[in-house]
Order: structure tokens, then sequence, then C-alpha cells
């Protein structure tokens, strides 16, 4: 019998360490948003908004799972990186790179089309025990550009086309029914976390029905067995001002 390879997949806006925040700020926050992403039990984590030193320290609490990502900026380790977390176990991670969704996607710092900032993707090549390659986009478009929205997905569709059984997943910065959700789901991707799960950005509110703005799409290769919005709130506390978006996912 053919073992069919599963893997639990989420994205989580973390909200930069920059931010004048207040009462939310990073340092008070960062116990919670480690608490969230464990809780949500996920082979592979694709974060966003990711600072320097918000890597540093969560290399320091996962230090057994490979996070892998550039900085926006530079290509290495300058500005905020849209890093991908693997954990041990089945899965690991034969290459990865960043890209730029701009026009010149190989160049650091590049930005693409009317984005007011420079975007990012994280492509990553995982293998899992059985021999199977899969690859995963993690991303973070760009929040007020609509034509550099659209022209990212575009980007990533023709990024990803292929035989190989693709995740894509990120803060787009555009609800369901949008343009650049569009795209991607007339590429031949799917929503594996349907519009009626809930909000994902809440601004620190802690509400569950503004915008669903993160998002994880999949080839028609996979099958979707569970999926959510996560509204896990440790000791009371919102991990960040959006909440994470997961899924479980089989392949066919």
């Amino acid at each position: 019998m053919k073992i069919r390879p599963v893997v639990r997949v989420a994205t989580f806006n973390l909200r930069n360490s920059s931010a004048p925040d207040g009462d939310n700020a990073w340092p008070v926050r960062r116990k919670a948003a480690v608490a969230a992403i464990e809780q949500l039990d996920a082979d592979v984590v694709g974060l966003q908004e990711v600072l320097p030193d918000q890597l540093e320290y969560l290399r320091w609490r996962f230090p057994k799972s490979e996070i892998v990502g550039a900085g926006r900026d530079d290509g290495m380790s300058a500005g905020e990186h849209s890093p991908v977390l693997v954990r041990p176990g089945d899965w690991r991670i034969e290459r990865h790179e960043t890209r730029w969704l701009s026009d010149d996607p190989g160049t650091p710092g590049s930005v693409g089309w009317d984005a007011d900032l420079t975007r990012i993707a994280t492509l990553v090549w995982l293998r899992n025990r059985t021999g199977t390659t899969v690859g995963v986009v993690n991303t973070h478009y760009d929040h007020a550009g609509e034509v550099a929205q659209l022209q990212s997905s575009r980007l990533i569709a023709r990024w990803i086309n292929g035989s190989l059984p693709w995740i894509v997943m990120g803060d787009l910065n555009a609800t369901p029914d949008s343009p650049p959700v569009k795209s991607l789901v007339n590429s031949g991707l799917s929503l594996a976390v349907p519009a009626e799960a809930g909000g994902s950005w809440h601004n620190f509110t802690g509400a569950v029905d503004d915008d669903r703005i993160d998002h994880i799409l999949v080839s028609s290769a996979w099958t979707v067995t569970d999926a959510a919005v996560s509204h896990y709130c440790p000791d009371g506390r919102v991990p960040s001002d959006h909440w994470p978006v997961v899924a479980t996912l089989e392949l066919r």
C-alpha cells in the first residue's frame, strides 16, 4: 500500500518588532507568539514581517527547527523576512531561495509595479521521508499597490507552473473574492481554508470576523483534510495583529 505524505502547514504574520504597538509591542507578546506557533502543531510555518531581532528570538525558541529566508532589503539579513520554519520530522528542506515580487525578481530590494514597499517570496523545496518532493511559497503582498498584488499572483503562478505539488501561503493583503486571490485560483490553485472560517486580520482587537487576508492555497495534488483560522490567545493575550491560518494536507 502506497503511503500518502501528509503535511500540516500554517501561515502567520507576526507583526514587526519596530511597530509602535504599546501594550502589544513585540517584547510584551513574543512569548504568546511562540505559544501560538506551538499550538498550531504544524510541520511547516510561513511567517511574515519578521525583523532580525525576531528571527534571532525564533531561532532560540525553536532550536531544532530549520528556519530559512532572507531579508527583503539586501537578500541577506536586512529588513523584514518571510521565513519558513520546518520542524524536525517527516519533512526536510532540500533547497530554498528568496525572490522579489517585481519585474526583476532576482534583484534584492527591488520594488514591483505600484507597490509601496519591497516585497518578497520565500520558496522552499521539501522532501518527505518517502522520497516525495513538494514546493512551498511563503509570501507577503504589498498593502497598497493593487497592480502589484495582482502581478505578484501572476508571477507566483508562473514560478510554480509544473508537475510538483505546490502550497502557496502568506499574508496577501487581499480577501478571498479579490482579483489577486482569484488570479491564483484561476491558475489552478484552490483555497484550503474556506472564507466562512473567519477573519485573520484584527489589528490587536481580537475580532474573529474581520477581513481574511491570510491564505493557504494548494495545487490539485493535495486533499485538504482539515483547515481553520486559529484564534488561540495564550494567557488571554493576542499573539499578533493577525490570526494564524492552518491546514492539514494529504497528497492524492
